[in-house]
């Protein structure tokens, strides 16, 4: 058998079978992953290829697409299967399940009489552990409690029945701890009744010392008042000391003021009248100033017209030589073009003075 299967392992895996019939990949235990990988690179190996050619190149695409090919289908067929496995599993899973419930619920029903008594048992044994419980917390008394509250308790705690009839099998623990809690509960009492009394010694001598500080602030109060007012009567009398003085310094300051503010406008009036009769010499010889400077200008003025016009006259006269020799003409009519000629009424002509 072993001959046989080693036999068939080693014989070359057929693609093209597997490639028609893609569920012998999961059907024959011969056909392993590593006997494909064995075919698929001998196929790669004898693969040809020449990529200048336009044929080859399409080969390589056709070529590769085979493995997309068969992976499509091997995994397809692969699917298949399983949803079959799936469908054969959820069927058992169905019986498997009803299966459980009916045999929980038959568990259960014949568990029934003895769990209701156990349900019965805990909830008898919680109901008298609770009273036990009860009274252990009803035995803690809080700090500075009333002797009324611990009196409530003590009455609270006795009033249990721990009878054996009432606690079965707790009775005995019960009566222990209810006579350990009211004897506690008493000795708290004694205690509670003592602290309220001496409460009640200091609550007075507290009060008896409260009313002593109060006279004690009452006196002092009076002294403070007393005080306060001989104060006030000195401040007042300071004050008006103060205020005296004060109205005496402001009058003094008052007729110093009025006799300073009478020498600074008298010096005042000195100086402005100084300042006028300076400002008035001042303006005196600005005019004189003003007016020779007036006439010199006047002067220069009369004495450049003066040039002027003899400068005038001379190039006219040599104006009116000029036209006299050019034209051939008398001296009269010669000087009135030349004064045309100098009014400007004779156009695109004139006489460069």
């Amino acid at each position: 058998m072993n001959a046989v299967t080693e036999t068939k392992e080693c014989k070359p895996l057929d693609l093209a079978t597997l490639r028609a019939n893609p569920e012998l990949y999961f059907e024959d235990e011969t056909v392993t992953l590593e006997r494909l990988k064995q075919a698929v690179e001998a196929e790669n190996d004898s693969f040809n290829y020449d990529l200048s050619k336009d044929k080859s190149r399409k080969e390589i695409i056709s070529f590769s697409r085979q493995c997309s090919t068969l992976k499509t289908a091997v995994d397809a067929a692969g699917k298949e299967r399983v949803a079959v496995i799936k469908e054969k599993a959820n069927a058992v899973d169905t019986r498997r399940k009803a299966m459980r419930e009916y045999l929980d619920e038959q568990r259960d029903a014949r568990r029934k009489p003895l769990t209701d008594w156990e349900e019965q048992e805990e909830a008898r044994i919680a109901s008298h552990r609770a009273i036990i419980e009860d009274m252990i917390q009803s035995g803690y008394v809080g700090f500075n409690e009333s002797p009324e509250s611990i009196q409530q308790r003590i009455d609270k705690i006795a009033a249990v029945d721990v009878s054996e009839a009432a606690l079965q099998e707790f009775a005995e623990n019960a009566a222990s701890k209810k006579a350990a809690i009211l004897q506690s509960l008493n000795t708290h009492l004694q205690q509670a009744r003592h602290n309220e009394e001496q409460a009640l010694k200091l609550q007075q001598l507290e009060a008896e010392k409260a009313e002593q500080e109060q006279l004690a602030v009452e006196e002092r109060e009076k002294r403070e008042v007393e005080d306060a007012m001989r104060r006030e009567e000195e401040e007042q009398r300071l004050t008006a000391e103060r205020e005296k003085a004060e109205a005496e310094r402001i009058e003094r300051e008052k007729a110093e003021a009025a006799t300073k503010a009478a020498e600074d406008a008298k010096r005042e009036a000195e100086e402005n009248a100084k300042r006028e009769r300076e400002q008035l010499l001042k303006q005196q010889e600005e005019a004189a100033a003003k007016r020779k400077a007036d006439e010199e200008a006047k002067r220069q003025a009369e004495e450049a017209r003066a040039a002027n016009l003899k400068h005038r006259e001379a190039l006219n006269q040599e104006a009116q030589k000029a036209i006299m020799a050019a034209g051939k003409i008398g001296d009269e009519r010669a000087s009135k073009i030349v004064q045309a000629i100098a009014a400007g009424s004779v156009p695109h002509v004139s006489i460069k003075y």
